[in-house]
C-alpha cells in the first residue's frame, strides 16, 4: 500500500470511529428530445431579501463579459426544500408547470453508449449565459422535484439548465459515484455547451445529498469541465458514511455495500472501489486547480454527519484554516466548538427566511456554511454565491 493510499485509508477509518461514536470527452453526444410530437434523435449543433447586501462579484483578469446581475423573484419564499417539495418527490409534470420550456432529452454515454435522460433549458439572451448544472439526490433520479427552484432561477435570468440522470438511485454499482455516472454527467455538461448559448467558463453545479456527492467529483476529477460548485449534506467518505448507516440501521449501508461490492470495511476490494467512489480521494486535485467550492451542512443532520461536510473543508483549505480533530469530534455530534475565535468569519450567503447560519469559514478557495437544520439544502445562498461570479 503506498503512501497515498495509507492516508486515505486510515483518514476514512478515523471519521469512521468519529462517526460511530456520536470514451473520449471531446466529441459531444447525440441527444434524443422528447417533445409533445413524440421523440428524434438529433447530432448536437457545433429576488435577494431585502437585508441581503451581495458581495461585488470577484475580480478577473481575462476580457470576459461581467455577469449580469440576476433577479430572484422566482423562487421568493422558497429558502428549503420543505418549501417547495418532498424530498424525493419527482415527476416531470412539475417540472413542466413551473418552468414551460423544459426538454426531457436522452443523452447518448461516451462511456457505455447507453442513452441516458436528462432536463434541458436553452439560454435566452444577447451573450453566452451561465450554465446550471442540478445533480438530483441518492434516493431519486433526474425528475426529483427538489431540483425545480434553480432552474425556475435560471428561466427567469435567461441562464441555461442540464440536470442529467447519473445512472439513478445510489443501490446499484453502476450508480453511487461510479466512474460511468461521474462520466453521465460529464456528457450532459458537453452537450450543454455545444447546443450554442452555453459560457463555457461559467459552469455552476450544484447537489444536495448524493447530488452534493457527484458536485464535489466533478471538482476533483473534471476541474477542467467545471467553474464552481456547490454541495449541501454531501457524503464526503463512502467508508464513514457505510458506517453511521449501517450502526443506525438505515438502508443507505446496503445500497453502499451493494454498490461498492461488498462490505467495505471487511472487504480489500469493496474498501478500495468505496474510496474510488468518494470524492475524499479525488478533492487534492479540486485544491491544487483552485476550483471555488461553496458546502452547506445542517448542523444537527441526523442522517450524515456534519463533520463530511467540514471534512471536505479541511482537505480544500489551507492548513492553518482546518479544523482541528476536537473540533472535528463536536462537529461530528452537532455541537459547534466553542474555542472558535469568530465562528461566522466570512460572508455566509444567507439572508432572512434562511436557516441561521451558525458558523461560516472562507480559506483558499473553498467555503464552508454550518446552519440551524437537519439534511437539508437552502436555494438562495447557493444562487447568490453564483451571483459573484466564482472562478
Amino acid at each position: 500500500m503506498n503512501a497515498t493510499r495509507l492516508r486515505r485509508v486510515l483518514g476514512a477509518l478515523a471519521l469512521a470511529l468519529t462517526f460511530a461514536c456520536a470514451g473520449s470527452l471531446d466529441q459531444a453526444p447525440e441527444v434524443t428530445t422528447t417533445t409533445a410530437e413524440g421523440s428524434s434523435t438529433v447530432a448536437p449543433s457545433p429576488e435577494t431579501t431585502a437585508s441581503y447586501a451581495p458581495p461585488e462579484p470577484a475580480e478577473t483578469t481575462t476580457t470576459q463579459a461581467p455577469l449580469a446581475p440576476p433577479t430572484f423573484e422566482s423562487v421568493s419564499g422558497i429558502h428549503t426544500i420543505g418549501d417547495f417539495s418532498g424530498l424525493t418527490s419527482q415527476g416531470l409534470g412539475e417540472w413542466q408547470e413551473s418552468v414551460p420550456d423544459i426538454q426531457d432529452v436522452l443523452i447518448t454515454s461516451t462511456a457505455d453508449g447507453s442513452d441516458q435522460p436528462a432536463l434541458w433549458l436553452a439560454p435566452e439572451g444577447d451573450q453566452a449565459q451561465p450554465l446550471l448544472v442540478i445533480l438530483h439526490s441518492s434516493s431519486a433520479e433526474y425528475l426529483q422535484h427538489a431540483g425545480i427552484p434553480y432552474a425556475m432561477f435560471a428561466d427567469e435570468n435567461g441562464w441555461a439548465v442540464i440536470a442529467p440522470q447519473f445512472r439513478g438511485v445510489n443501490d446499484h454499482p453502476e450508480a453511487l459515484g461510479s466512474d460511468l455516472a461521474v462520466q453521465d454527467v460529464v456528457d450532459a455538461i458537453d452537450f450543454a455547451v455545444a447546443e450554442g448559448g452555453v459560457d463555457a467558463n461559467r459552469v455552476y453545479t450544484v447537489g444536495y445529498s448524493g447530488g452534493g456527492t457527484m458536485s464535489l467529483l466533478l471538482a476533483g476529477r473534471h476541474p477542467d469541465k467545471v467553474t464552481a460548485v456547490a454541495a449541501w449534506g454531501p457524503p464526503y467518505d463512502l467508508i464513514a458514511f457505510y458506517v453511521q448507516s449501517a450502526n443506525a440501521g438505515r438502508h443507505y449501508a446496503s445500497d453502499i455495500q451493494t454498490a461498492c461490492g461488498g462490505d467495505p470495511t471487511a472487504d480489500p476490494e469493496a474498501e478500495a472501489d468505496c474510496l474510488h467512489r468518494s470524492p475524499l480521494t479525488h478533492l487534492d486535485v479540486a485544491r491544487e486547480e483552485a476550483v471555488p467550492v461553496f458546502i452547506g451542512h445542517g448542523l444537527h443532520d441526523s442522517l450524515l454527519s456534519p463533520s463530511h461536510g467540514a471534512g471536505a473543508f479541511n482537505q480544500l483549505a489551507d492548513p492553518a484554516d482546518q479544523f482541528g480533530q476536537e473540533q472535528m469530534d463536536l462537529i461530528a455530534q452537532g455541537i459547534l466548538p466553542d474555542d472558535l475565535p469568530e465562528p461566522i468569519s466570512t460572508e455566509s450567503y444567507f439572508a432572512d427566511g434562511d436557516p441561521t447560519p451558525v458558523l461560516a469559514r472562507q480559506s483558499a478557495a473553498v467555503w464552508l456554511v454550518l446552519f440551524d437544520a437537519d439534511h437539508e439544502m437552502v436555494y438562495q445562498p447557493t444562487l447568490r454565491w453564483f451571483a459573484t461570479d466564482p472562478g
